[in-house]
C-alpha cells in the first residue's frame, strides 16, 4: 500500500489528518513543517506527495519562483485567521510575527495598512520572521512578538486577545488560505493515483462527520487539544463560518480571484488567466477527476 507523505501546518489540519491516519488507518507520513519556506522546499525537492500550504504560497512557487509542476488540487480552508495581541505601535508594542514573506504575510499587511492608513503610524511596525503558526504562537505568549495572525486551536488559547478577523471584511471580503498541492509528475503513477483518490475520498468523508456529528467531534477535538469543551465548541463553530473549512472539492473563484489580487498588489506580477497550477480549471480539470474515475474501474 502506497505511503503518502504530507507536509503540512500544525493548524486544524492536524486534527483532520490524524483523524483520517487513525480511524480510517489511511497510510500516511505526516510532517509538521516550521515556515512556509520549508513546504515549498518539501514539494520542490519530492520530500512530500502532498503539502498543504497558502494558496499565496502555491501563486509564489507558481507564479514567482515559475515552478510549473505545482497544483493545487483541493481547497482546505480560507484562513481562519485572527490577528491576535496587543498592539501599540508608539509604546513599543509594535513587532508583528509573520512566517514568511509570502502566504498569510501579503494579506496580513494590506489589513495592517487599511488599520493604520497614516503611513508615519504603519512604518513604526516592526516585522518578524517567527516561523508557523504553533511556532507564533509560542513566541507570543512568551512576549517575543506583540501581535500575530493566529487560527484554530491556537487563536482559541487561554490568555490570547483577539483584535480582529483578518478577511470577511471590507478589505478582504474572501480569501483562500490552505489549499492541498502536489506535483503533476508525480501522478504519472497510477499508484500514485489511486492513493489520491484515496486521500480526497476520506479526507471529504471525515469533514461529512465533524459536520454531522457535532457532539462527537467536540468531544474529539478537546480530547486531540486538551483544551476544556466550552472553549471547543466556540472553535467547532468557527470551524463552519465563511473563512472556515472548505467542504467540497471545488474552488471558490471569489476566494481566489481575492488572493489573487492581493498577491498582484504586493508583488506587482501578473497572474495569468490561465491557472495551470489549479487542478480544477478547464485546461487540467480532466486530469483530476480521471484520477477518481480510473480508480473506480481498477475497483
Amino acid at each position: 500500500m502506497t505511503v503518502l507523505h504530507i507536509c503540512a501546518f500544525k493548524d486544524i489540519c492536524a486534527f483532520i489528518l490524524e483523524t483520517m491516519q487513525e480511524d480510517y488507518a489511511l497510510n500516511l507520513d505526516i510532517k509538521y513543517v516550521k515556515n512556509a519556506n520549508e513546504a515549498h522546499d518539501d514539494l520542490m525537492q519530492q520530500h512530500a506527495d502532498i503539502v498543504f500550504m497558502s494558496y499565496d504560497d502555491t501563486l509564489s512557487m507558481a507564479v514567482q519562483d515559475n515552478y510549473h509542476d505545482i497544483a493545487a488540487f483541493m481547497p482546505i480552508h480560507g484562513g481562519i485567521l485572527d490577528l491576535c495581541g496587543n498592539l501599540d505601535l508608539y509604546a513599543g508594542k509594535n513587532r508583528v510575527g509573520i512566517d514568511t514573506n509570502t502566504g498569510y504575510a501579503r494579506a496580513l499587511r494590506l489589513y495592517m495598512r487599511n488599520r493604520y492608513p497614516n503611513y508615519q503610524d504603519y512604518q513604526q511596525i516592526s516585522w518578524l520572521m517567527a516561523g508557523a503558526t504553533n511556532v507564533r504562537y509560542e513566541k507570543l505568549m512568551d512576549s517575543q512578538i506583540d501581535a500575530t495572525l493566529l487560527n484554530p486551536p491556537f487563536s482559541y488559547q487561554d490568555g490570547i486577545h483577539c483584535i480582529g478577523a483578518l478577511s470577511g471584511n471590507a478589505v478582504i471580503p474572501y480569501y483562500q488560505g490552505v489549499v492541498a498541492n502536489l506535483n503533476k509528475s508525480w501522478l504519472d503513477k497510477p499508484s500514485h493515483q489511486h492513493a489520491l483518490c484515496e486521500f480526497i475520498k476520506i479526507y471529504q468523508q471525515v469533514l461529512a462527520v465533524m459536520r454531522n456529528m457535532p457532539e462527537e467531534t467536540i468531544s474529539k477535538l478537546a480530547k486531540f487539544y486538551e483544551l476544556p469543551n466550552t472553549v471547543v465548541s466556540a472553535i467547532y463553530d468557527r470551524l463552519w463560518e465563511d473563512d472556515g473549512l472548505n467542504t467540497t472539492i471545488d474552488f471558490n473563484e471569489q476566494a481566489l480571484k481575492q488572493t489573487e489580487q492581493i498577491f498582484y498588489q504586493d508583488t506587482k506580477l501578473e497572474v495569468p488567466q490561465s491557472r495551470y497550477w489549479v487542478l480544477s480549471n478547464p485546461a487540467t480539470e480532466k486530469l483530476r477527476f480521471s484520477v477518481c474515475k480510473n480508480h473506480q474501474k481498477a475497483k
